[in-house]
């Protein structure tokens, strides 16, 4: 070691990497001392009270956890209750015109008027509909088949139509913005065999 050096090494702090004697014996005498029984009895007694105090606290935290899902539950299914009662009461004034209707079957000199009571009853219910957000889906004649929001319940040979048309709708659908609620149920046209395309 040259000289530079060794002095650099010898003029250093105590505290600058090195320890102090006395420190390293106070530690020493530290990890020595023996700990007593109530000292240890004590600290268990600590750790178990803050144990108990944590799975109280769990325990706790789950209860509150499964009633607020009960209470979401509950909300949400007053909430369905609410939404089905508000939707069906806007055809409670169309079904008291159906009553009154069927009441009151007509003579043969008010079967016309009486028509136009039933046509009105219906134009209520589309309305009613309408004002939930439900749409029919009435497909014209000649339309194509989309599967989609069409279900074909008969398909028949119409040499005069192409195939796929939709001949005729049976039941109309319905649909809420773009979700299909019930797709409408039509007649399909196909060609017969012998003019169908050759692959």
């Amino acid at each position: 070691m040259t000289d530079k050096k060794k002095n650099a090494h010898e003029e250093q702090p105590a505290g600058a990497g090195a320890v102090p004697p006395e420190t390293e014996q106070g530690a020493a005498a530290e990890s020595e001392a023996p700990i007593s029984a109530d000292e240890l009895r004590a600290e268990l007694e600590k750790t178990r009270a803050q144990a108990d105090e944590y799975l109280d606290g769990w325990k706790r935290a789950q209860a509150d956890l499964i009633n607020y899902r009960k209470r979401v539950e509950r909300d949400a299914a007053d909430t369905l209750r609410s939404a089905a009662g508000q939707a069906a009461a806007r055809f409670f004034p169309m079904l008291d015109d159906f009553e009154r209707a069927v009441k009151e079957l007509p003579s043969s000199q008010n079967l016309g008027q009486w028509a136009s009571g039933i046509d009105l009853i219906y134009r209520k219910g589309i309305a009613a509909l309408e004002a939930e957000g439900i749409t029919p889906i009435d497909p014209p004649q000649g339309e194509p088949f989309d599967p989609n929001v069409h279900e074909a319940v008969a398909r028949e040979i119409c040499p005069d139509r192409q195939d796929g048309e939709i001949i005729e709708v049976v039941h109309r659908g319905y649909r809420m913005g773009d979700r299909v609620l019930r797709p409408a149920k039509v007649r399909v046209a196909c060609r017969p065999a012998d003019s169908a395309p050759q692959p």
